[in-house]
């Protein structure tokens, strides 16, 4: 003890001072490649050789892991800065067209996202098709045994509300899978004193829409930074009347480049108060509880579907030879059931078009035009319907990821089971899909 303290009082004292005004802000490293130069491949014979190949420079006998691939430095969107000779034998580089064109996909992502085992019905699924359970502990008084709950949890985007680093488990994104889970789910796994709440698949649904409202948020923070200079970078468009007329009548969407069509008039006056609803994105359980009791009980108006798959029409003559490609339409009456919810949507919506005309206007005077130049105003079937057209090619990834909101909406469209429970319309993300409906009737 005596040798060991005056050298820990040299090693404090020639520590570098803590920063006071860091905020607790911890900087992460950036990601080093363990890819490597492989020698040749070596040769075991006796032919040629003057000495042992335990003599060799890099022998695969003693040195074995001189001869381990690893995998390159996934590429990125955008290169800001040129590279560097820095010497290394892996540099980052940029996505060439087709692998942008990967990337703007929301089905190859939700596909590519890590496998995880649904705990109610055993099968594994990437887990952006199932939702994230995590224990909370419950605040107990004294003498009172402590209880946990089973929270929705990294449903939120993580800029607004991080994911617990506590063990967890996941369920199908499915909401009439969540009865299922007191039965099914290991609860003793996690702790002895470990319960389902009541209302978790109310609270699964409100996260679900708080996550869309989070990415279109995002999304205008993203697009406002720069302007559009290619038009086919456009992400976001307000269908006129007679295109929306032509989406009615022929059951289709005439563009390629459509990921999600969604139909969000205006939240009018409520009849009784005679006032608009204020657009809010956050609300209370029993709101949202309160609304869904309502919508039950007054189920004598039917509400339209909360989306519908519509095939995605190309003017090419070669796209005859494959299928066409579907993208959902979403009615705005049912994906946001809450008013001050669905007016909070109408608000993104029409905050994320301006963004698009101002990105647009900047981008006016290098084509020779002046922002001051204003466009005749439309009239008749020429002006703006209540359809927002949402699009996502390979330009739209270097102005900005769409696909998180893509995404968001159909996990949504998931959790409603609007994905398989039609009759009429067959599953679109898992083949046979039928089994859930047949595997709940055997099982309970």
């Amino acid at each position: 003890m005596p040798r060991l303290l005056p050298r820990l009082l040299k090693i404090l004292q020639d520590a570098p001072e803590a920063n006071t005004l860091s905020n607790e802000y911890t900087r992460y490293k950036k990601r080093v490649s363990m890819k490597n130069t492989i020698p040749g491949t070596p040769t075991f014979t006796t032919e040629g050789r003057a000495h042992s190949i335990l003599l060799d420079d890099a022998n695969p006998i003693t040195e074995g892991h001189l001869y381990n691939r690893h995998k390159s430095l996934p590429p990125r969107v955008r290169l800001v800065k040129p590279l560097q000779d820095t010497g290394a034998h892996d540099h980052p580089r940029e996505m060439t067209d087709e692998e942008h064109e990967w990337w703007s996909s929301p089905y190859l992502r939700m596909l590519a996202s890590p496998l995880r085992e649904c705990q109610i019905t055993r099968k594994k699924l990437p887990c952006d098709f199932l939702i994230r359970l995590a224990p909370v502990r419950l605040p107990a008084s004294q003498g009172v045994c402590e209880r946990q709950i089973l929270v929705p949890d990294g449903i939120e985007h993580p800029k607004f509300k991080p994911r617990r680093s506590t063990p967890a488990c996941y369920i199908v994104c499915w909401k009439d899978a969540v009865p299922y889970a007191t039965s099914r789910i290991p609860l003793r796994k996690f702790s002895q004193n470990l319960i389902v709440q009541p209302l978790l698949s109310a609270r699964i649904g409100y996260q679900l829409r708080l996550r869309v409202l989070q990415e279109l948020e995002l999304l205008t923070k993203r697009l406002a930074a720069g302007p559009l200079d290619d038009p086919a970078a456009t992400v976001l468009r307000r269908l006129t009347r007679s295109e929306w007329n032509v989406v009615r009548q022929t059951k289709s969407i005439p563009h390629k480049d459509a990921v999600a069509l969604m139909v969000v008039p205006p939240v009018n006056q409520n009849p009784e108060t005679k006032e608009k609803p204020q657009p809010s994105a956050q609300m209370d359980i029993a709101d949202v509880v309160q609304i869904d009791t309502n919508s039950s009980e007054t189920s004598s108006r039917r509400l339209p579907p909360l989306s519908i798959l519509h095939p995605v029409t190309d003017d090419d003559l070669g796209s005859s030879l494959l299928p066409n490609a579907q993208a959902p339409l979403y009615h705005g009456l049912s994906l946001f059931p809450a008013r001050p919810q669905r007016a909070a949507l109408h608000k993104a919506l029409c905050k994320l078009l301006e963004v698009e005309r101002r990105a647009r206007s900047r981008a006016l005077p290098a084509s020779g035009f002046s922002e001051n130049e204003k466009s005749p105003r439309a009239r008749g079937d020429a002006k703006g319907s209540h359809a927002f057209l949402l699009c996502s090619n390979q330009h739209t990834a270097k102005r900005a990821d769409v696909v998180p909101l893509a995404i968001a909406l159909w996990r949504l469209r998931m959790w409603e089971g609007q994905a398989y429970g039609s009759t009429v319309e067959t599953s679109h993300w898992e083949v046979d899909a039928g089994w859930r409906l047949s595997w709940a009737e055997k099982m309970y």
